[in-house]
């Protein structure tokens, strides 16, 4: 499965790390997994409901998620959220 990560996903995932360093090893390592295997049970992958029909959500670390859209044979992602803001 290919990855696609839009800008402003970008953006935010680097102020992310700077204020939290493990982070981004947990970010890694979610992300690793998902490329091999999207159905992982620590991912956590789900549709989302209302508002946000049609976009889908996986667990990085607590309550942070990350939303994407699936596009054919591609993930864009587009926003990292906590359980609450979605």
């Amino acid at each position: 499965m290919k990855l696609d990560f839009t800008n402003s996903f970008k953006r935010k995932t680097k102020k992310l790390f700077q204020k939290d360093p493990q982070v981004r090893t947990d970010f890694i390592k979610q992300f690793s997994l998902f490329q091999k295997n999207q159905k992982h049970p620590s991912l956590k992958l789900h549709k989302l409901k209302g508002e946000r029909l049609g976009q889908y959500a996986i667990w990085i670390k607590g309550d942070l998620r990350a939303l994407g859209v699936k596009e054919k044979d591609k993930f864009i992602f587009f926003d990292l959220v906590t359980h609450d803001e979605y």
